[in-house]
């Protein structure tokens, strides 16, 4: 009998892991293309609780941060991969739990780069700018209340169908 418990627990335990691990909300979603218009897809997202790693400071301490930022980048061959936000003084920096693969954002620009076969350093995978940001649809109407005029564009930006002093076409 405690046998059989003790299996429905673990897979109890495994099943809540592995469903966890597939859910992902995206807040956001970024396109960036290459000279080949070979196309990244990243969408952002935040996890409820925090997620921990380990940071290498320059004087080689380890310490422990956390995150609650996430992305998940389909790269051109169709592989996927969540990465979590990192300190970096370079960018904007996201790294998978097994340091497998790393997205770094630099303004417009993004890289995609992962583990050289000896372990030793990163290999660009795909290089890139942003072509087009798209917001959550659901964040979106709720920004834009119920007036169908209203510009979903940066304040700053003018869309197509207005003039140059902000009135509609």
């Amino acid at each position: 009998m405690r046998a059989l418990t003790a299996i429905m627990a673990f897979a109890a335990a495994a099943q809540l892991a592995l469903t966890g691990c597939t859910s992902f909300e995206a807040t956001a979603v970024k396109r960036y293309v290459d000279d080949a218009n070979n196309y990244v897809t990243v969408e952002e997202g935040r996890d409820e609780k925090d997620h921990f790693y380990n940071v290498t400071l320059p004087n080689g301490r380890t310490v422990k941060d956390k995150t609650r930022s996430k992305v998940r980048v389909t790269l051109p061959d169709n592989t996927r991969f969540i990465a979590y936000q990192r300190l970096s003084p370079f960018g904007n920096l996201f790294m998978t739990d097994d340091e497998k693969w790393e997205y770094l954002v630099q303004g417009t620009g993004c890289f995609v780069a992962h583990l050289a076969k000896d372990g030793k350093g990163y290999q660009i995978a795909y290089q890139g700018t942003l072509c087009a940001s798209e917001r959550n649809p659901l964040n979106e109407k709720s920004r834009r209340g119920s007036s169908p005029h209203v510009s979903s564009a940066p304040q700053g930006f003018k869309s197509p169908s207005t003039t140059v002093d902000g009135r509609r076409r």
